[in-house]
């Protein structure tokens, strides 16, 4: 019987550590690519589409169309109560790069509610006050090519021509917004220092 015990333990516990480790290796290794292959759908809002500096189209949207030197993405779901404690938060990052001469320039802030419609990424916009654009997700394509991520993940993008390459991931919110933009221009290696 104690044998049996013993056995049912350990295969749990192997079980528990390989499931664990397997889900760890995706973030690191797989959602960099897939983050910067997804397409988003069309921008219908002229404020959003001149803050992204790409024309209201009804085709969808790439990371690429976006003029920025550097893109932050912050992966949220209408339904995720951290997203929602956090909103505050991207609020002020938002402002952070907003109120900087150089980042303001160069730096541009968006969310994808993965697996949320229009509807409800337009819920959740209107009810946390979001001031940067908001993408859904309706098709679930983003959430499919991030099999496990879990809300709220940010990633950091730098783009150079048509090339982009993810230097920062971030699984889960951050302290502090001033201490999270200073974090991804350092790791940028970008010139977004300037007056901020």
């Amino acid at each position: 019987m104690a044998m049996k015990k013993i056995s049912c333990l350990s295969l749990a516990f192997l079980f528990c550590a390989w499931f664990s480790s397997a889900g760890a290796a995706v973030p690191e290794q797989g959602y960099g690519k897939a983050i910067t292959r997804a397409r988003l759908q069309p921008i219908d809002d002229k404020a959003a589409a001149a803050y992204l500096g790409i024309p209201q189209k009804s085709g969808g949207v790439s990371l690429g169309d976006i003029d920025a030197d550097i893109i932050i993405v912050e992966i949220f779901s209408m339904y995720c109560p951290y997203c929602q404690r956090h909103a505050p938060a991207t609020n002020e990052l938002f402002d952070a790069i907003e109120s900087g001469n150089a980042t303001r320039e160069k730096i541009r802030l968006i969310g994808i509610g993965v697996g949320n419609s229009a509807h409800e990424a337009a819920f959740f916009k209107k009810k946390y006050g979001i001031r940067f654009p908001l993408f859904s997700d309706a098709n679930s394509a983003v959430l499919n090519s991030l099999p496990g991520v879990r809300t709220p993940y940010y990633f950091a993008i730098r783009k150079k021509g048509k090339s982009l390459n993810v230097f920062l991931q971030q699984q889960g919110a951050f302290d502090d917004p001033q201490a999270f933009l200073r974090t991804v221009i350092e790791k940028s290696g970008a010139s977004a220092r300037g007056k901020q």
